[in-house]
């Protein structure tokens, strides 16, 4: 949709620099500007597609990515995104921390006696790695145009969240839900299977006593 758009853009400007040549000498420079605007997007754009290439060679080779996209509503261009904003999974010992990690754990609104009940998400961390997870939960919680849903077990959780809060807070406790998930099959080094959260996070322990 981007690259669709930024092609529109292009097309849209070339057509009013040529309409600007035809219409008077004194607007040759206004032409030549928009030229150059245009001939910098398609360059941009251009640079874009052999950058999309070279990631999608480069996440081919690593294992993590596979398990990521193994994700319903987590595709090629998110799984590395989320894996390179994440690093090393092995830094955090439990999906508490990287939630913390993340940013998008609730703060907590307290003086004195006073404990506030509307929490804001703290906003600490990557805002890419936020915003990488907005993107995967609003997918996943989308339904296919056959009427499936992308990823069931996100938007099972999704439909009981929005039946005590708003929109928006429902949304946030997605990604807090889909990114454990996301530590689950790190830390497992298993694909993701249509199970839910609470599995994964057995099957994780499970793996932690065979380890120990």
């Amino acid at each position: 949709m981007v690259k669709l758009y930024a092609q529109q853009k292009y097309e849209a400007l070339l057509s009013c620099a040529q309409d600007a040549e035809v219409t008077g000498i004194w607007l040759t420079s206004y032409f030549s500007a928009i030229q150059r605007y245009a001939r910098i997007v398609q360059f941009l754009d251009a640079e874009i597609k052999v950058i999309d290439v070279q990631i999608k060679e480069l996440s081919s080779k690593v294992p993590e990515v596979a398990l990521l996209n193994s994700i319903p509503g987590i595709g090629d261009t998110l799984a590395p995104l989320l894996l390179g904003e994440i690093g090393d999974i092995e830094r955090c010992v439990n999906a508490k921390q990287l939630v913390a990690f993340s940013g998008i754990g609730p703060s907590v609104r307290q003086s004195g006696n006073y404990v506030g009940t509307k929490n804001k998400v703290t906003k600490r961390g990557s805002p890419f790695l936020r915003h990488a997870l907005y993107i995967a939960a609003t997918t996943s919680v989308r339904k296919e145009s056959k009427g499936s849903q992308v990823n069931s077990v996100i938007y099972e959780y999704y439909i009981r969240k929005i039946e005590t809060k708003a929109k928006k807070q429902a949304l946030g406790a997605v990604m807090n839900r889909l990114l454990r998930i996301i530590f689950s099959v790190l830390k497992n080094k298993q694909p993701f299977r249509l199970i839910t959260p609470d599995q994964q996070v057995e099957m994780y322990q499970k793996v932690q006593q065979k380890a120990a």
